[in-house]
């Protein structure tokens, strides 16, 4: 009598539906917890890059902000200085105006000294008179020497419409009458003043008629 030989299959049971529902999600949660690591990861590297930038631009403004303050003190210290000068040059004008106020006293006194001085002294001794001109237009100026020594003076004429002036030097002898007129490169006409100075006399001053 042959035996057989009974191997006893182990039964199996079925999975619960809950667990493959549980596995499934479980499944399904850790790709998500994947995917929103991933996520993170990149967003923190985005964060990191945008912080270096800021901290690079905050370098950048820390930096400018340094040179403007030492632009700024260095233009406090040209606006002292230029401040300072600026009193010295106060200082000085002050000082020439004061120089110049007390010259100025001085050139008064001294011109009302010479003014005092020429009320005492005689007119030029010269007697003018005017006729017409033989030669050419205009009329001749004659003046006399009226004192009793040779004189040395110097006669300006000035058209007053021109304001044009001619200076002549002129050797007179006592009693002596010398002719100024359009052969001497002067054309007088009416209106036109003449000045007499000679050294030790006050001016002798003429309007043609």
């Amino acid at each position: 009598m042959s035996s057989e030989a009974f191997v006893i299959q182990p039964q199996q049971r079925p999975v619960p539906a809950a667990l493959k529902a549980a596995v499934t999600a479980l499944a399904v949660t850790s790709v998500v917890l994947g995917a929103l690591y991933y996520q993170a990861t990149r967003d923190i590297e985005t964060q990191k890059a945008t912080v270096a930038g800021l901290q690079l631009e905050l370098a950048k403004e820390v930096a400018r902000a340094a040179e403007l303050k030492s632009d700024l003190n260095a233009a406090r210290t040209d606006a002292q200085t230029q401040a300072t000068k600026s009193a010295q040059l106060s200082s000085e004008v002050q000082s020439k105006e004061q120089a110049l106020a007390a010259e100025k006293s001085k050139a008064e006194s001294v011109q009302a000294a010479l003014d005092q001085e020429k009320s005492r002294l005689p007119p030029v001794p010269f007697r003018i008179e005017m006729r017409r001109s033989t030669v050419g237009r205009g009329l001749v100026a004659m003046l006399t020497n009226t004192s009793a020594m040779q004189l040395s003076v110097i006669m300006t004429t000035r058209n007053p419409t021109t304001e044009a002036e001619k200076e002549k030097s002129l050797q007179v002898a006592p009693g002596r009458k010398v002719e100024i007129g359009h052969l001497e490169g002067v054309q007088f006409a009416s209106g036109d003043q003449i000045r007499l100075r000679s050294s030790g006399f006050e001016e002798l001053h003429y309007t043609v008629q």
